[in-house]
């Protein structure tokens, strides 16, 4: 008797998580590449971070890195980081100025802040060349709230639709005004980058995990999904709550007014997230994006860079301070938390999980992922 393949089992229902293959599967990952990450936007910096013509910023993103630079005219334009020579890495820096031209280090090529190629070397010697014809490659790039985002493909919706049910929001933090806080931060963890966008789509997990998350809102956590992502945080530093936590306590007495900010935000926490891999998050005293980058099947780098306006009154500088001192705690609450979760996606007892109303966010990114790539809904991993 010949044998027959196994019928594939397939699974979509609302309350299934994605199949633990998908979090381990380098051809899986290979496809989120192509299907996902090159047809995403991605934030890049600030304007704040290239201020002047020639001011640069490089982003990587799995073999790929866009090359951001401010021009003659104040426009921020975005390029494939290549030269049209020899294929060489115009910067190997992740910031920099360059002048008023990009030049190959390799060979000398050199092109003007638009990308048209305006010099090469010993360019008698190459026949035909019409240094006119050639140019950068060029990305996508827009700029939203003095956000710099760019994409390596795609035609999907412009970066204000993507976040537009945020927009009333984000009008009242004055981004565009805002300068860098300290350095940009990464750091590298070793699981799927899924794992970090499943962690940070819900809040199901903060009473248990995060104990002063949970002081500092009390009741008043909530989560709002819409069809790009979702926002959740809500009014924080409840007034008379206690807490054990010195940075906790002081942060709530030290927070100064802002003046431009409604009462409403003048004491919440809000986070927003979008598909694949990005967040953005909203404190009065400052504000942050943060994204999980593929680097392996079971690698990948959490990024993120903060950003404030100017001000020099002590009671904020002390507020900025603790703010950071409560949120590396949560990281490394976090970091613990997603650690486990991808030694236990490895399990033969694993094959999908449940997923509750609290969950919906996660929901919806297992669906988007589900969208763009269907054999993640397959129980095994197709041959």
């Amino acid at each position: 008797m010949g044998s027959q393949m196994p019928q594939q089992q397939s699974h979509t229902g609302p309350s299934a998580t994605l199949p633990s293959w998908t979090y381990h599967s380098p051809a899986f990952l290979a496809a989120e590449r192509d299907a996902i990450f090159m047809k995403s936007w991605q934030p890049v910096g600030h304007l704040s971070d290239i201020p002047s013509t020639g001011d640069y910023m490089r982003f990587s993103l799995l073999g790929e890195e866009a090359l951001v630079v401010r021009g003659d005219d104040g426009t921020v334009r975005a390029f494939h980081n290549v030269c049209r020579h020899r294929a060489s890495r115009l910067v190997k820096h992740d910031q920099g100025k360059c002048g008023r031209l990009l030049q190959c280090p390799y060979h000398g090529w050199s092109y003007d802040l638009t990308g048209r190629l305006v010099f090469v070397p010993g360019e008698a010697g190459f026949e035909g060349l019409d240094k006119s014809t050639v140019r950068l490659v060029a990305l996508d790039v827009e700029v939203y709230h003095g956000l710099v985002f760019a994409r390596f493909g795609g035609d999907g919706p412009a970066v204000a639709e993507v976040f537009g049910a945020h927009e009333k929001t984000f009008r009242h933090y004055r981004i565009e005004e805002m300068q860098p806080l300290g350095r940009e931060s990464r750091t590298e963890l070793a699981v799927n980058w899924k794992v970090v966008v499943d962690n940070n789509n819900e809040a199901y997990h903060v009473p248990p995990a995060h104990p002063g998350l949970h002081r500092l809102f009390g009741d008043n956590y909530r989560l709002e999904v819409n069809d790009h992502g979702t926002s959740h945080g809500g009014s924080a530093l409840t007034e008379g709550m206690d807490s054990p936590n010195w940075s906790e306590r002081m942060y709530r007495r030290l927070l100064p007014t802002v003046e431009h900010l409604p009462a409403e935000l003048q004491r919440s926490w809000h986070y927003i997230s979008t598909f694949p891999s990005i967040a953005i998050d909203l404190y009065p005293d400052q504000v942050d994006f943060f994204q999980a980058l593929p680097l392996g099947v079971d690698r990948c780098q959490f990024r993120s860079r903060s950003y404030a306006l100017p001000d020099e009154r002590r009671t904020m500088r002390a507020a900025r301070y603790l703010n950071d001192r409560i949120n590396r705690l949560v990281g490394r609450e976090d970091i613990d938390l997603v650690h486990g979760v991808q030694a236990g996606l490895a399990s033969r007892s694993y094959q999908r999980g449940l997923l509750s109303r609290e969950e919906a966010r996660l929901r919806q990114f297992h669906d988007e992922v589900r969208r763009c790539l269907p054999d993640a809904c397959l129980d095994d991993e197709p041959v």
